[in-house]
């Protein structure tokens, strides 16, 4: 399969915070007392990260009738990222998720476990160890604060082999 490296996708269930991490990324405030509507089917943006160029984001929409699309939307990625909100109800999901695409993934993946600032949330830690080992980051996409770090990751893991 050829990959094209330049192709990120972000997938995880509803309501995990996959497009928030899509809007801080891209540098666009993350209000959470706003009703947020769920993706529908796929979004596609582009961003730049500083030392790799331009990245083609996937933004994969979390409710069951759209996941079987998501093997599709996956071929030629350079890297997928599970997004987990690090409740235990959810890394269980995201666990059983990715162990019935891991076969047809067939790209890098590595995990976030998002909404690290709720009470009660897994440590990345955690998350890491309950998912099997996949190499997982803690984040908050709601703390613009961390638009830094989400680049820094994704520039680190594209470029590690």
């Amino acid at each position: 399969m050829i990959r094209i490296n330049n192709k990120i996708c972000f997938l995880g269930n509803s309501g995990v915070g996959k497009s928030s991490l899509v809007s801080l990324l891209q540098g666009r405030p993350v209000d959470i007392s706003e009703k947020r509507s769920p993706t529908v089917g796929l979004e596609i943006e582009t961003t730049q990260l500083e030392h790799l160029g331009k990245y083609s984001i996937w933004d994969f929409g979390g409710q069951k009738r759209y996941q079987f699309m998501w093997q599709d939307f996956l071929k030629g990625a350079g890297l997928a990222i599970l997004v987990t909100d690090s409740t235990e109800e959810d890394v269980s999901k995201s666990k059983e998720m990715y162990e019935r695409m891991s076969r047809s993934i067939g790209s890098k993946i590595i995990a976030i476990a998002n909404k690290q600032d709720l009470p009660g949330a897994l440590s990345a830690k955690d998350v890491q160890r309950k998912l099997g080992g996949i190499k997982t980051y803690g984040m908050s996409a709601i703390h613009k604060e961390l638009r830094d770090r989400i680049k820094q990751i994704l520039e680190y893991e594209i470029s590690a082999k």
